[in-house]
């Protein structure tokens, strides 16, 4: 069994990386990426703590697909022309 040669000089112990624990290579002994989400840290723990906005609900609970009828107040789908109480209905902008 062959063994692997021993080196000849002795390399110097790189620094790791306090985030991840990797080797680092850059000056700082720390990964740029990790610097970053260290620093981001911060700011991403308040933004997940803040309260979430809420949507206002609409108050006619009706579908963009519904409307209701002018005269029996029946909801009825939107492509509908006449009601069943007789009512015609007029095309209208929804907003």
């Amino acid at each position: 069994m062959i063994s692997k040669p021993v080196p000849l000089y002795s390399a110097p112990l790189r620094k790791r990386c306090p985030v991840c624990g990797f080797t680092s290579y850059s000056a700082e002994g720390i990964h740029p990426q990790c610097a970053a989400e260290q620093a981001d840290a911060e700011r991403l723990a308040e933004y997940k703590r803040s309260p979430k906005p809420v949507e206002p609900k609409s108050t006619s609970g009706l579908h963009a697909w519904q409307r209701l009828c002018r005269k029996c107040k029946a909801v009825v789908h939107v492509r509908k022309t006449i009601c069943q109480c007789g009512q015609i209905l007029t095309a209208t902008k929804r907003d």
